[in-house]
């Protein structure tokens, strides 16, 4: 199991995933940390709500997690070892009002990581993790009764995000038809946009994961539909922007 984990999805599915891993990495009798047992000292001191090793990470400003969050919430913390158990589990939910500069201060606690920390995420989606903490961590989507899998926007996902770069502009722009059907409904596309990211962000997190850097073209691509889809939820011309990004996401616009 990595020990960075971007869980994205509806927020309450996130957040009963989050719990039951954060109750499973210290479980003592389950060796599936998403099974925990329920039964040890560690699971049922989890489930008082004042496990020693666990740590909700919260935002002290309004809007955003800043750098002093992630230093007194998380960097100081990890300089000590575990109080009670094996592991320090730290959930940051709303994780997406990670300042740039708060991912930044993360990065070397994530990529040389002490041997009991393990870090969760929580984000409706990745769109606003750097590429730098996107490639260090492993990304799942959690489906839950609100947020249901789309089957069809999923295999259309992939599969722009396995041949786009094997294109030439004239194959781009005919990819275009795709979107097509989903020009109606805004909540739709942006789905779609959604599905596509998360496509592109587990080619990363695989690649990381089996120990190469990732592909130049799939850091590109993360930003390309990031920032689509920042154009489009602000009522931008839908056309252009996609067809944009696809040419973007061929590598030779």
């Amino acid at each position: 199991m990595s020990h960075a984990q971007i869980l994205v999805g509806e927020p309450d599915s996130v957040r009963a995933f989050a719990q039951v891993l954060a109750k499973g990495i210290n479980c003592i009798h389950s060796s599936n940390r998403e099974d925990p047992c329920g039964q040890c000292i560690s699971c049922r001191v989890f489930e008082t709500g004042n496990h020693p090793d666990t740590f909700y990470v919260t935002k002290t400003k309004q809007n955003s997690i800043g750098v002093d969050d992630v230093r007194d919430q998380i960097i100081e913390p990890m300089s000590t070892k575990p109080f009670g158990y094996n592991y320090k589990v730290f959930i940051i939910d709303k994780a997406e009002t990670l300042t740039p500069a708060a991912q930044s201060a993360l990065l070397k606690t994530i990529e040389e990581p002490a041997p009991y920390g393990f870090f969760l995420f929580l984000a409706p989606s990745a769109h606003n993790f750097l590429p730098t903490i996107l490639s260090r961590c492993y990304l799942r989507k959690v489906y839950g009764k609100v947020n249901k899998k789309n089957t069809e926007l999923q295999v259309l996902a992939r599969e722009i995000a396995d041949t786009a770069h094997n294109l030439d502009i004239i194959d781009a722009f005919a990819l275009y038809r795709k979107f097509e059907p989903y020009k109606e409904s805004k909540e739709t596309l942006l789905e779609l946009l959604d599905s596509i990211y998360y496509a592109y962000g587990e080619k990363i997190s695989n690649s990381s994961k089996a120990g190469h850097m990732p592909a130049e073209e799939w850091l590109n691509a993360v930003s390309a539909v990031a920032h689509t889809k920042d154009v489009l939820s602000k009522n931008g011309n839908t056309q252009l922007a996609i067809e944009l990004m696809l040419v973007k996401l061929t590598g030779k616009g």
